[in-house]
């Protein structure tokens, strides 16, 4: 009913229903409609920013239609390295972290998909309080944007070749 104030037989309730939802500026409705649309919003930014990059992943629906009922927003099918962390997972937030919303989200959506998935990065676009990053060591990074500083196999397999070539340089600058 208070998604329809109409179904209310009282019209003087029905009514002072409706100015609630209207007025509500924390929850009810249309609010949650506004975070809905906010969130998508960032998910959608979030693999766009994916795919600049060229990182072949997997989104939440392409997952639930393989059968997966619990699933970050984006599953990378190459991992990545972040400030020198693996990543297998991307968690999109468009919210600010604060103590008792990232608690409730590490027990209810980060560790299972540390369990299912691995480490993994959560995304809070509007920022976080610092304090929350403490689980990195365990594989759960914290971020308030897009990394720029990451790191791929196609990288690392560059990066490991590039001293050989160095050397070869070398060598062949001596003879």
């Amino acid at each position: 009913m208070i998604k329809d104030p109409s179904l209310i037989p009282d019209q003087v309730l029905a009514y002072n229903v409706q100015q609630c939802t209207i007025n509500d500026c924390c929850y009810g409705p249309l609010v949650d409609c506004i975070k809905h649309a906010i969130g998508h919003e960032h998910e959608v930014l979030l693999r766009d920013k994916l795919k600049e990059r060229n990182l072949s992943f997997l989104d939440e629906n392409q997952l639930r239609t393989m059968g997966y009922d619990k699933t970050p927003d984006i599953i990378l099918e190459v991992p990545i390295a972040v400030e020198g962390h693996i990543v297998h997972w991307i968690e999109s937030k468009a919210s600010f972290g604060d103590d008792h919303s990232h608690r409730t989200y590490l027990n209810e959506q980060f560790w299972s998909y540390w369990n299912r998935f691995g480490p993994g990065l959560v995304i809070y676009w509007y920022g976080f309080i610092g304090e929350l990053d403490c689980q990195r060591d365990r594989g759960i990074l914290l971020k308030d944007c897009f990394p720029t500083d990451i790191v791929t196999l196609c990288h690392a397999a560059q990066q490991d070749r590039l001293p050989d070539r160095q050397d070869e340089d070398k060598e062949r600058d001596r003879d």
